[in-house]
């Protein structure tokens, strides 16, 4: 898989496979607005402005000049494990253990050098849990069988045909062997109640809608199964591989198309409403059933041990 490469003055206009660098892909590539499975997660989870807050769109958006570029421990560990050392060393840089922190002008300076070539700063610490959750991928059977193979830092980029916006996916791996996708995820536990709340919360059944929108549109390769290997950012790493059912895929799917057809109307109207949308009225907000319920039991509770404590009815 050749992927183009594109000019820095450049604007992507054909769908196609890009090789770009973190930061542009998560900046607006596009001739036109675009938006990743990040950003449409935080429409659907918060609001479009939430998104728009820190939107490469926004030319106010707020932007921690401290933040290091799309830092994740995952990421840095998928480096290690598939292009070694040398490639790590290519992207990552170890802050000198001289330095604890960035007070004095030497380590302000040296930083500043880090920086503008491109190198994102890791510590010590954060070093050793790359390499450890490096060394428990590798040991796993499903990673030595190939599960997360592939090419890597790809960028697939498309205009949705049904909102005329442009979508940017950037799995892992793009397997060159079929229709099976895989993306690790750094994790705190990977006991069942934790990853299940973990897919929750990050909605990671619409990244691999998204994939396989991608996979589709720009591969012609329709998606056969989406699998997240999660790794524990603590020792002692373990390391479990789920794959997401086609229910919950097709559930992403519907997210997916509900959160872009949002994106390119607060596009075309320039406007960006929170959770309560553009409100002329208050609205009824009922209590959550799970908490009605617990008032519900309690008050039944008072009136069978304690009748005196609240009025009759």
């Amino acid at each position: 898989m050749n992927p183009r490469t594109l000019p820095a003055d450049a604007l992507i206009t054909e769908n196609g496979v890009y090789d770009l660098s973190m930061d542009r892909y998560h900046g607006q590539p596009c001739a036109g607005p675009s938006i990743s499975s990040s950003g449409l997660r935080t429409i659907w989870e918060q609001s479009p402005a939430h998104y728009w807050l820190g939107s490469s769109l926004n030319p106010n958006r707020q932007v921690d000049d401290n933040e290091r570029p799309h830092f994740s421990l995952g990421r840095a560990a998928h480096h290690l494990l598939f292009l070694g050392r040398k490639g790590f060393d290519a992207e990552f840089v170890t802050r000198p253990s001289k330095w604890k922190d960035w007070r004095s002008a030497e380590a302000r300076e040296w930083k500043v050098e880090q920086l503008k070539a491109g190198l994102t700063i890791i510590t010590d610490g954060e070093l050793e849990l790359i390499a450890g959750m490096a060394r428990s991928l590798a040991a796993h059977p499903l990673v030595r069988a190939g599960i997360l193979d592939g090419a890597v830092e790809r960028s697939l980029i498309w205009r949705d045909p049904e909102a005329e916006v442009w979508l940017k996916s950037r799995p892992d791996n793009i397997t060159t062997s079929g229709g099976d996708y895989s993306d690790l995820k750094t994790t705190v536990s990977v006991s069942d109640d934790a990853l299940q709340k973990t897919i929750a919360s990050f909605h990671y059944q619409m990244q691999g809608a998204l994939v396989g929108m991608a996979s589709d549109i720009v591969l012609g390769v329709p998606m056969q199964s989406f699998s997240l290997v999660f790794v524990e950012k603590a020792p002692p790493h373990c390391v479990r591989v789920v794959s997401l059912t086609d229910e919950d895929l097709r559930r992403g799917q519907m997210q997916v198309r509900a959160a872009v057809d949002l994106f390119a109307r607060c596009v075309a109207a320039n406007s960006w409403p929170g959770p309560g949308g553009v409100q002329r009225d208050a609205s009824n907000l009922p209590i959550a059933p799970w908490a009605a319920k617990r008032i519900d039991e309690r008050l039944e509770l008072m009136k069978a041990t304690a009748p005196d404590l609240i009025a009759a009815e």
